[in-house]
């Protein structure tokens, strides 16, 4: 058999395996994105489900045993999704397939809707107050379960190295000169910047509108770091000032820190870089790179050289 890199299990043959691993009477299994995981909807007569079915490689059971457990310590003070428990009572399964061993997790399903444009300061305001009241609840988070951290060597220095070769001598330059000084910036304030689990995907594409406010979701990127990377998306929205304003009133956000967003921008698209460059096109093709993301986030970081060299 030739290795695989990338398999997506048949929607009705994982409806029937997952059946008898959650002794639920799932009726219907949906595929809702295929990128970098799978994500199913599963649905039973009482109630309705969310799978993530991990790819190969990334994150080992361990690691996602601590999102789990994040997710849990989160839910006493925060609307987020609730993990359903195997029937053996894990939180984290194991699918066999073509490339290895996937993990997998059941998540209840949250109802509610995306947010959509046009986007408000009201919106932001308790986008803002969310935030901060799960910064706040996951100070007191910890486990016994492995998470790699999300530091400069991971989000900067490694995306750095294994995009080089795809990028122009100008290009390449440019990247090194701003990753001198994200890490000149960073060491020059290192004591006073402040540390500890960070979503690593605050925008509005990982909140719902629910009946009871706003709920947030998706912690596949959470992990400890730089607290000042959370606000580097929203930073760079018109409601920046609602959303800080609302944070502020629940948890205070150093100087240091509001100083560190710019740089820390740097590092995110550096990363995202690496997503568009290499890793997207190993399960879309080559042609994904002329989509334009890549572009986009040369632009970017043209555009911060102009403001941090």
């Amino acid at each position: 058999m030739i290795p695989t890199l990338r398999s997506l299990p048949d929607p009705l043959a994982l409806r029937n395996h997952l059946a008898g691993v959650y002794d639920l009477p799932f009726t219907t299994c949906t595929l809702l994105r295929s990128l970098v995981n799978d994500v199913y909807e599963l649905a039973a007569p009482d109630a309705r489900y969310v799978l993530k079915l991990y790819r190969t490689g990334g994150w080992e059971p361990d690691e996602i045993l601590w999102e789990t457990g994040l997710s849990a310590h989160l839910a006493a003070d925060l609307p987020v999704p609730r993990v359903h428990l195997l029937a053996d009572g894990n939180e984290v399964g194991l699918l066999d397939s073509a490339e290895g061993r996937r993990p997998f997790v059941l998540s209840e399903f949250v109802t509610g809707t995306k947010p959509r444009p046009p986007f408000t300061d009201d919106l932001y305001s308790g986008f803002g107050r969310l935030v901060a009241r799960f910064h706040a609840a996951a100070d007191t988070f910890s486990s016994p379960n492995p998470r790699r951290p999300s530091d400069l060597r991971r989000r900067l220095d490694e995306p750095l190295a294994q995009i080089r070769p795809f990028l122009a001598a100008a290009e390449e330059n440019l990247l090194l000169d701003l990753a001198n000084a994200v890490r000149s910036n960073i060491a020059q304030y290192s004591e006073e910047l402040s540390w500890g689990v960070c979503h690593g995907d605050v925008s509005l594409d990982n909140v719902l509108i629910t009946d009871d406010g706003l709920a947030l979701h998706d912690f596949d990127l959470s992990a400890e770091g730089y607290r000042a990377a959370d606000f580097t998306g929203v930073a760079a929205t018109p409601h920046w000032p609602a959303f800080l304003r609302s944070y502020r009133e629940h948890r205070p956000i150093s100087e240091a820190d509001l100083a560190a967003i710019p740089y820390l921008a740097v590092v995110g698209r550096i990363f995202n870089l690496r997503f568009h460059l290499i890793d997207k096109p190993m399960i879309r093709g080559t042609e994904s790179r002329g989509e334009g993301w890549a572009d986009e986030e040369l632009a970017a970081l043209r555009r911060a050289a102009d403001d941090l060299l």
